[in-house]
């Protein structure tokens, strides 16, 4: 069982998907990688940010795809660690192939990087898989992707809710309780967490 840090957060020390929380996760030793949540922007930059609207005290509930910022690009440029970087690519709208163009224009820069790729948006990952030599994944949830063909990609991300024992690279997300994490003790697989510090003291 290895440890995937959920948005870049271990203890909540830092904010969640911001570049402190990242290189601070990519340091500690018992965390193999981290999980972070990408959108575009109106400019088609890339921004670490899991819900679809932006809020602080400047900018009051404003869709990310009309604002001009740049974060993705200027956090890849920091890491220094060969540790997984599990990238959850957030693509609602049917112009996926944009989105991931403008992807792979970007990442081609950091292809040192340990960078895996994932989304809930099939049609989205399977254009990555013929676009790229990443290793490429599928979000699946109790309701989305539950019925998809998963034999296409390098990984799957399962909501532990509907894990399966797969003869791939098995991602398992949110698991925060230790009694939940013992289940998978012994197996070949990664845990998404928000509490990397509490789980692995039960290890």
């Amino acid at each position: 069982m290895k440890i995937i840090a959920h948005r870049a957060n271990n203890n909540h020390q830092y904010k969640e998907n911001t570049i402190n929380g990242i290189l601070n996760c990519l340091d500690i030793d018992y965390i193999d990688g981290i999980e972070i949540d990408i959108r575009k922007t109106y400019d088609n930059y890339f921004v670490l940010h899991h819900n679809m609207t932006y809020n602080n005290h400047i900018i009051e509930n404003r869709c990310l795809k009309d604002l001009k910022l740049d974060e993705l690009n200027n956090v890849l440029k920091k890491i220094k660690s060969n540790k997984i970087l599990l990238l959850d690519l957030k693509c609602e709208d049917l112009n996926y192939k944009k989105y991931a163009d403008n992807l792979i224009k970007l990442l081609k820069k950091y292809n040192k990087l340990n960078i895996y790729l994932c989304s809930f948006n099939y049609e989205l990952s399977k254009y990555l898989k013929e676009k790229t030599n990443y290793k490429i994944g599928i979000f699946v949830s109790t309701i989305i992707n539950k019925n998809k063909k998963i034999n296409l990609f390098d990984f799957v991300a399962y909501n532990y809710k509907v894990y399966k024992n797969i003869n791939k690279t098995t991602f398992i997300w949110t698991i925060n309780r230790v009694e939940v994490a013992n289940k998978f003790k012994g197996k070949e697989i990664y845990i998404i967490t928000d509490k990397a510090y509490k789980l692995i003291k039960n290890d």
